[in-house]
């Protein structure tokens, strides 16, 4: 973990043009998109990694060899992931388009990654599956990032608290929506496209509803050092940026832990009926997301209204981890259930909050917020590479549960460390 010093480049940054700087209040029609915009690039993007890769690596492989197969698809999926955000958010920055900064990639990276979900629904070996998942992270996260640096381009301070809180839903409707669309057809191939075309619609719709920022001047060309500085930041200059990126780090390794092998748990733990498994992660979903849309809009509220971000992240990840302890000892679906509505209520309030405070920590020159947020999204798409690295040993050591309590262990740690952040309550 590490970040680029940012005032560097201050006293040279380029001329920018803004519709709406950091004081001055949202336009409605950005607060009504942006979120709904964000709901559909994670529909499109989770219903491979809930449902699609899962389904679509059992038609293709054997029982014995489907879980190191999985793990291998989504850790090298995670890793371009992990690289791809970031590195798009500062070409992001840097982008000096006469129609924005950040609507060349949200509209460029969502129809990349719709075109690899066709592929993704028609390969025929795990090859072909892990080629077309590569190209999806890469043009989802470039849309991404170029749509999370909007909320300082255009949200002011005091009201970044409930922007985050509608933003931290959209994770948890995704989820739902692709969970939903999954339980609908019978195919990979439906499952993967129907969401990736319904999202990417939204995504293109909401970049030509608002006025994006536009740089005046030419940034000089990006050498190695700056390509490579795209990925970290220095803490010893920012050290709340630093806490806040291991905290947010080490809260999503726990929850990694419980969703990556969800359908792999109510079948091998559980022993699920496989045509059943679909249908159950749906429920586990929609009960999950039901708790995170409601603390998602009261986190949010409430950190804006008695300005203390650090306390809502500590208790929101130890409820994370309250849940994911109730799903390891869970001895049917209906205690996996419960579980996941407990884990729904903690994530909806961290990732309001969260997406609020590294917003509250960002350098005061704002010239760089893309590829700063995609640093911080390497702390959340990190964890999906590691927890599959490690989840093959463990489980084969001890089972399901032992990887779900070890990841709960992880995020408690994370939650205590956000006390370390200074500056900010």
């Amino acid at each position: 973990m590490a970040i680029e010093s940012l005032s560097e480049e201050t006293a040279a940054s380029p001329a920018l043009s803004s519709t709406a700087g950091p004081s001055v209040k949202a336009p409605r029609a950005y607060v009504i998109g942006m979120p709904i915009a964000s709901a559909g690039l994670w529909m499109a993007l989770l219903a491979p990694a809930l449902v699609v890769l899962a389904i679509k690596i059992s038609e293709i492989t054997t029982p014995e060899t489907r879980a190191g197969a999985l793990s291998l698809v989504a850790g090298v999926g995670a890793v371009i992931a992990l690289l791809a955000n970031p590195f798009f958010g500062r070409l992001s920055d840097r982008t000096t388009s006469r129609f924005g900064m950040r609507k060349p990639w949200i509209v460029g990276g969502s129809l990349i990654g719709l075109g690899a979900l066709f592929f993704l629904g028609l390969a025929g070996d795990v090859a072909g599956v892990l080629g077309a998942w590569v190209v999806a992270q890469l043009g989802f996260n470039a849309a991404l990032a170029a749509l999370v640096a909007t909320l300082p381009d255009q949200a002011a301070p005091a009201e970044r608290g409930r922007l985050s809180g509608l933003i931290g839903m959209t994770l948890p409707i995704g989820l739902v929506a692709a969970a939903y669309f999954a339980q609908l057809f019978d195919n990979a191939f439906q499952m993967a496209v129907v969401p990736g075309i319904v999202g990417t619609a939204l995504a293109i719709g909401f970049a030509f509803t608002f006025k994006d920022r536009v740089l005046t001047e030419r940034p000089a060309p990006l050498n190695l050092k700056e390509i490579v500085g795209s990925f970290y930041f220095d803490p010893r200059l920012h050290p709340g940026l630093g806490w806040a990126w291991l905290t947010k780090f080490m809260v999503y390794v726990g929850y990694c832990a419980g969703l990556l092998y969800l359908p792999y748990f109510f079948a091998d733990q559980l022993h699920v009926a496989e045509e059943n498994i679909a249908s159950l992660v749906f429920q586990a979903t929609l009960v999950s997301s039901a708790g995170t849309v409601v603390t998602s809009i009261a986190g949010g509220l409430i950190s804006d209204r008695i300005g203390k971000r650090k306390t809502l992240v500590i208790a929101s990840s130890l409820i994370i981890m309250a849940g994911l302890i109730v799903i390891a000892m869970s001895p049917g679906t209906d205690q996996v259930l419960v579980g996941q509505a407990i884990v729904g209520l903690g994530l909806g309030c961290f990732g309001a909050v969260d997406v609020a405070l590294i917003a509250d920590l960002l350098p005061t020159d704002q010239t760089e917020n893309a590829k700063t947020f995609g640093v911080f999204n390497i702390a959340q798409a990190l964890p999906q590479s590691i927890v599959p690295a490690v989840a093959f040993p463990v489980i084969a050591l001890g089972g399901y549960p032992a990887l779900f309590l070890g990841g709960a262990a992880v995020g408690i740690i994370g939650a205590v460390l956000v006390t370390r952040i200074k500056g900010v309550k």
